[in-house]
């Protein structure tokens, strides 16, 4: 492994972390888009019963003719389009700043300023992603819960907000934070680290300066494929933490004792499949938008 690792953007001053903020958020939002029809099964997977849904193509198939395409596989997008500029903004800043400082301060290896940037870069997303998965996976499983359960349906962004606010006070929109901070943490070290380390491989691979677009889309989904693989039971416990409003705990034992070891795997497929793309548009769009 080389011992010089390029970081995306060399940032310093204080209009670069401007500029990290704004090209992190469009990129941030494009993947969204992409992503969220997938992330729609993939939270349904991960919060009703295999009695509902038994396969991915199960749910696809009734979330297309029971509820269409807008209503059923883009219900909510909004809270987490704006959560999802928020989120790149957040760890792309973070990300590039801990790495100054690291660079600045310490000894520490190319390889370590990686590991502990991505680690740092993930905790801070997690304060920011919570409140906004929150609103997410309520609005996501919302129209399932009033054909299974009869429970009162929100459909939209700010009437879910307002009950949450209501029934839990302020705090109930980090219900799920425990969980979110650990998936976070240890995803930013995977999500950077794995892309840094192929962008640079390939690049040396050609001994070249600069890395071609088709190796910054395959960095960028190699990155999303190791964050998803890495991560997933985390994000199963804070999918069921959050539309049942239960702790860590109890939200372990509920998938154990519902679906088994299995179950904190429910949904994984899918999740693989739309991190492709849309981790590729993320890294691609970022490098781009850093270099005009």
């Amino acid at each position: 492994m080389s011992e010089s690792i390029d970081h995306p953007i060399e940032k310093s001053s204080v209009q670069n972390a401007l500029s990290d903020i704004v090209n992190g958020s469009i990129a941030g939002a494009f993947g969204k888009i992409i992503e969220y029809p997938f992330d729609t099964v993939k939270v349904r997977l991960q919060t009703q019963g295999s009695h509902i849904f038994p396969t991915t193509w199960s749910c696809i198939k009734y979330t297309y003719h029971n509820e269409g395409v807008w209503r059923g596989f883009f219900q909510g997008i909004g809270s987490p389009l704006f959560g999802a500029a928020l989120e790149n903004a957040t760890l792309f800043v973070s990300y590039n700043q801990c790495s100054n400082v690291l660079e600045k301060f310490t000894n520490v290896s190319p390889l370590s300023n990686i590991l502990l940037s991505g680690a740092f870069a993930g905790s801070c997303a997690s304060f920011v992603l919570t409140p906004v998965e929150l609103i997410k996976c309520k609005l996501q499983v919302s129209n399932l819960q009033t054909a299974v359960e009869g429970q009162i349906k929100h459909t939209k962004i700010i009437p879910t907000l307002m009950y949450v606010l209501r029934e839990k006070g302020i705090l109930g929109l980090w219900q799920g934070q425990s969980s979110t901070f650990i998936r976070e943490s240890l995803g930013g070290v995977a999500w950077f680290a794995t892309y840094e380390v192929m962008k640079q491989g390939l690049k040396d691979r050609r001994k070249d300066t600069e890395n071609k677009t088709w190796e910054l889309l395959v960095s960028g989904a190699s990155a999303g494929l190791a964050f998803n693989a890495s991560i997933f039971p985390a994000d199963t416990v804070k999918s069921m933490m959050q539309t049942e409003h239960i702790t860590l705990i109890n939200a372990v034992k509920k998938v154990l004792t519902t679906y088994g070891i299995t179950g904190f795997y429910r949904g994984l497929g899918i999740t693989l499949i739309r991190a492709v793309p849309a981790n590729a548009t993320v890294f691609y769009m970022y490098e781009t938008l850093s270099k005009m």
